[in-house]
């Protein structure tokens, strides 16, 4: 079975070091990906917006991560390449190489401005997660670093700003795949309302199985289903877990069984977080271990 994986923050860890895409003791990296029999993977680029010594322009240091990707692609060009359009895909199968996509998990990047989200897209980024653990120009999260709010409660007034309701009409227009995982639940169903194309939530799981609010409701997947988005199911043990301690292989089952029985198979995903959560306590340790799911 070829996988697909909806996000990762690889690229995060190999920032200003001297580690590599190829064989790093990352979770993910090349010789992992192809054990885990990849078919794509999509690679974040994880900003922390509003990080409270930060000591870098969150769009400047984007472009900076953008800029890395394609070097660490560049250098494994044998064994994967980057994807833009479905039909990429379908040649990489051809020329037997993993399909890499570019994507943004933190949408204040942009900085509110459309021109700067165009010209992601004209730098190859097709999936934009609206907003990380801190409200920005474009909307609010679930959790909220700054007020420390709960994991339980989830965030039922502060959706979509204006500002983020044009770059949802936006990115349906050029092609960007709208990730609303972090986003609150009003956000998520502003959404709904305004993208004409389906969405996904990139790295989540169902509410009802681990009551977290970065996982969905019953009525988030409804509306999923109905838009004919995609949820990826994350294997952090905090999304996968009510006592948090560990998320093994059948916890994570539980999740995608859960799914199925009540939207149907074709609606999940997975989106393991992979380098951006630990594997201390996961059984699914790394990308290489995936027929373990299977």
């Amino acid at each position: 079975m070829k996988i697909i994986d909806m996000h990762c923050d690889t690229i995060m860890t190999l920032m200003d070091t001297e580690n590599n895409l190829y064989d790093s003791d990352n979770m993910i990296n090349i010789i992992k990906l192809q054990k885990g029999d990849y078919l794509l993977q999509c690679f974040a680029m994880f900003v922390r917006y509003k990080k409270e010594d930060s000591k870098y322009n969150p769009f400047e240091y984007c472009n900076r991560m953008i800029d890395r990707y394609y070097l660490e692609i560049e250098k494994n060009k044998e064994y994967i390449a980057p994807v833009f359009k479905y039909d990429d895909i379908q040649n990489n199968i051809k020329d037997n190489k993993i399909s890499s996509l570019l994507t943004i998990e933190e949408g204040g990047v942009c900085l509110g401005n459309i021109e700067l989200l165009r010209n992601f897209y004209r730098l190859g980024v097709r999936m934009i997660t609206l907003t990380w653990n801190y409200h920005n120009e474009l909307g609010y999260p679930n959790y909220d670093c700054e007020k420390k709010s709960s994991t339980k409660e989830a965030n039922i007034v502060d959706g979509l700003t204006d500002k983020g309701i044009e770059f949802v009409k936006e990115m349906n227009k050029l092609g960007i795949v709208i990730d609303c995982s972090h986003l609150s639940d009003k956000g998520f169903y502003d959404v709904i309302k305004y993208s004409n194309k389906p969405i996904v939530c990139s790295h989540s799981c169902a509410r009802t199985v681990c009551n977290h609010v970065r996982n969905m409701t019953d009525d988030m997947l409804l509306k999923l289903k109905d838009n004919k988005g995609v949820v990826g199911i994350n294997y952090c043990n905090s999304f996968i877990n009510e006592d948090r301690s560990f998320s093994s292989i059948k916890d994570i089952v539980k999740h995608i069984n859960y799914i199925r029985d009540l939207i149907g198979i074709d609606y999940i995903g997975l989106g393991s977080d992979f380098d951006g959560i630990s594997n201390d306590n996961i059984e699914l340790k790394d990308a290489s271990m995936m027929r373990l799911l299977i």
